[in-house]
């Protein structure tokens, strides 16, 4: 909770529907919830809101994650991103954490690996 006793904010990116639900349902009780099907979108919100964290796959059509992740540390380099992607080689990953993402997931990952991430992130 922030320090109004509002929600913290989670953006969530992701051109697969199922997976936008699941992050949706497994952050949804704690975390206030917004979500993007693509990286358009995707700045297209962040131009108008400010979220507390944005979670981002990596591949999308239109605009890729990595294009939401140097937008989003362009206009703020304070902000916590953590990127999910089916495509995870090293070079992908440093790419990643070298355009300002906070953490990496590989799809599939656990619940656990998920909130270990959320958490680490939401933590000041």
């Amino acid at each position: 909770m922030t320090e109004e006793g509002q929600k913290k904010t989670i953006l969530v990116v992701d051109d697969e529907e199922i997976i936008r639900e699941f992050l949706c349902e497994v952050l949804g009780e704690e975390y206030h919830m917004s979500v993007a099907c693509d990286g358009d979108e995707a700045i297209g919100k962040l131009k108008k809101t400010r979220y507390d964290l944005i979670i981002t796959d990596l591949k999308m059509p239109k605009v890729s994650g990595e294009e939401v992740v140097k937008f989003a540390c362009e206009s703020d380099p304070d902000y916590k991103v953590i990127i999910i992607s089916g495509y995870s080689s090293l070079y992908t990953v440093s790419q990643s954490v070298n355009s300002g993402a906070s953490a990496f997931l590989s799809k599939p990952f656990s619940i656990k690996e998920l909130m270990q991430a959320v958490n680490t992130c939401m933590t000041p």
